[in-house]
């Protein structure tokens, strides 16, 4: 073989000194063994000997550290700087905004003692998220189309166990306590499921049998009926959209994915306004002063405080004690209270940036299942940051849904920012997988 060639090997081994991403070495030594053998077999056709072919074939190739730097400058790591600044913004707005909020807070206590208590904890939960986010980054994603049956069982045992053991917290059993601690499963099992059906989905695909009724059953019949037992509705809608856009996108046929989704959302949704407690906050949104103290009070309270807000709001700590869970659902509604109409309406523009950052990344990895895992990622997060600012502006019901990266809560935080990471990393190797088997 040419590869046990001395000469060859040196040749290789000065190649590869300069290009940094080890992860590629090996490939990058395949395809130039394959070029080098190539040349020194027509060579030796021509009557050369073995030592003068590969000579020769060496020379042909180009001095090793020219080679080896024009191949790093192609290949080399990227990093998507559009979406990471944009994360690092969205954090730090999440930090000041909870210092605000718990000056705002503390000013309608009797004692009027003031504290960061919130920004404290914001700031604890970027921390832990921070290593979960370079685990990500780093990792090679590929590795988790393997995993994705893993994934899915994972979300459905853990579905499962937190119906019967989980803490409940607002009318839905959906948290893990550990301790001091409280995780909230529904929203990790959301994240679980998409990467799973990014994967498996893919495979199904390839097979080409009993595709609709595989992911009918698994992605839509079985999650359907956890989330509505849990009960947690704005898991189930944000996941079912969700997964209609990744089917959309994999199988070509949006039409199709729309009838499995689509569908099973009007029927749900007739179910679910069949019940009185639901219809009377879908009256009281589209009339909230039908009932001004029940139903309808937060909308009131909501347009009372964007129509006083300005352009420059009420001013750092803002006191309004007819808004509850301004530091959760409400916190954009807070924002253009505190800052103003100017600084809501440049957070909607830099969310409405960054979900283009996610897109445009899909748009430059070539690799397929690296391009489902960011559709994925990009619809539900897009699908939150539309739903949560329309829901506070009043052109949305009201519903327990947070703004990603900005709203205090621990667990979104560290599932976000695992999901950017994986992003991001999946954009590192954008030019790095080009040799061995894609996925």
């Amino acid at each position: 073989m040419i590869r046990e060639h001395e000469n060859v090997r040196d040749y290789l081994s000065s190649v590869c000194l300069q290009i940094r991403a080890r992860e590629l070495h090996k490939d990058i030594r395949r395809e130039l063994e394959s070029h080098l053998e190539e040349l020194v077999l027509d060579k030796e056709a021509e009557g050369a000997s073995r030592e003068e072919a590969v000579a020769w074939a060496i020379r042909q190739m180009g001095d090793p550290v020219t080679v080896g730097r024009e191949l790093h400058r192609i290949h080399k790591p990227r990093i998507h700087w559009g979406l990471l600044l944009g994360l690092i913004a969205f954090l730090g707005l999440g930090v000041f905004a909870m210092y605000s909020i718990e000056s705002s807070y503390a000013a309608m206590r009797s004692n009027g003692l003031g504290g960061v208590d919130f920004a404290i904890r914001k700031m604890f939960f970027i921390a832990l998220g921070l290593p979960v986010l370079l685990l990500f980054y780093f990792m090679d994603y590929r590795k988790l189309k393997a995993w994705s049956l893993l994934m899915y069982g994972v979300a459905g045992v853990g579905m499962v166990c937190t119906m019967l053991f989980g803490r409940q917290v607002n009318g839905a059993r959906s948290y893990f306590a550990f301790g001091s601690f409280a995780v909230d499963w529904t929203v990790i099992s959301s994240y679980l499921f998409i990467a799973a059906a990014a994967g498996l989905l893919l495979d199904w695909r390839g097979q080409k049998r009993n595709f609709w009724l595989k992911s009918m059953f698994a992605f839509v019949l079985v999650p359907v009926m956890l989330y509505i037992m849990v009960p947690s509705l704005p898991t189930l809608l944000f996941y079912l959209a969700s997964y209609g856009i990744l089917c959309s996108v994999v199988t070509r046929k949006w039409w199709l994915a729309l009838l499995q989704t689509g569908g099973t959302l009007l029927l749900l949704g007739g179910a679910f306004l069949i019940r009185y407690y639901l219809s009377q906050r879908v009256l009281a949104f589209l009339n909230p002063d039908r009932d001004p103290s029940g139903a309808g009070y937060m909308y009131i309270q909501m347009k009372e405080a964007l129509s006083s807000a300005g352009w420059w709001g009420h001013g750092f700590g803002a006191v309004n004690p007819m808004l509850p869970y301004v530091h959760s659902e409400l916190i954009f509604t807070y924002l253009v209270y505190s800052f103003g109409w100017g600084v809501g309406i440049a957070v909607a523009v830099a969310a409405v940036y960054f979900v283009a950052r996610l897109l445009q990344s899909m748009g430059q990895v070539r690799e397929t299942y690296g391009k489902m895992l960011i559709v994925a990622a990009t619809s539900i997060i897009g699908a939150q940051f539309g739903y949560c600012i329309g829901m506070s502006l009043g052109l949305l019901p009201i519903t327990s849904v947070v703004l990603p990266f900005v709203s205090y809560g621990g667990t979104h935080i560290i599932v976000e920012m695992a999901i950017i990471g994986l992003v991001l990393g999946i954009y590192r190797r954008k030019d790095m997988i080009r040799l061995g088997r894609t996925f």
